[in-house]
């Protein structure tokens, strides 16, 4: 093979490979992404972030990252510690997930309990109000039949109320 073949090859090979991590750098932007819309949790893959998730999205064959030559086990190592970071930081993996959405389940089956009870609470007390209102009534009304009863003189009105 001559020098210009070579050349050229190593200049795709050298494109190829700024392909790949221009890849990755956008594969993990996404992930992050998806994972701060889903209040911490990838909605994918059953919440597992993996290398293997990560060259799916990036569009690579994850052989990729297990390849000898000094570039890929950079962009491998770059990779494995942006993985360490996620799963420590954030709810990474199937059973984590499960437990953190089991969890957020049961925080909303409780609160919506506790407003279930308020709502049980208010509606008992306008039922007591309106009973003691309609006995209000009555009393007034019984009161003014009474006033009536009496004769009016005996009933002076208050000066710009009309009975």
């Amino acid at each position: 093979m001559s020098e210009k073949h070579k050349l050229a090859a190593a200049q795709r090979g050298a494109a190829r490979t700024a392909q790949m991590e221009l890849a990755v750098t956008q594969a993990i932007q996404a992930i992050q992404a998806d994972m701060q819309a889903n209040g911490g949790i990838y909605p994918n893959n059953g919440g597992a972030v993996s290398m293997a998730e990560l060259a799916r999205r990036a569009d690579i064959s994850e052989s990729s990252f297990y390849k000898k030559e000094p570039e890929n086990i950079a962009l491998k190592e770059r990779a494995a510690l942006w993985l360490d970071t996620l799963k420590k930081k954030e709810t990474v993996g199937r059973m984590r997930v499960k437990k953190s959405l089991a969890q957020k389940a049961e925080d909303w089956q409780q609160k919506y309990r506790a407003l279930e009870q308020r709502h049980i609470r208010t509606e008992l007390e306008l039922q007591s109000l309106e009973a003691e209102s309609q006995k209000l009534r009555a009393e007034n009304a019984a009161l003014v039949a009474i006033a009536h009863k009496h004769g009016e003189t005996k009933v002076t009105p208050f000066k710009g109320r009309n009975p």
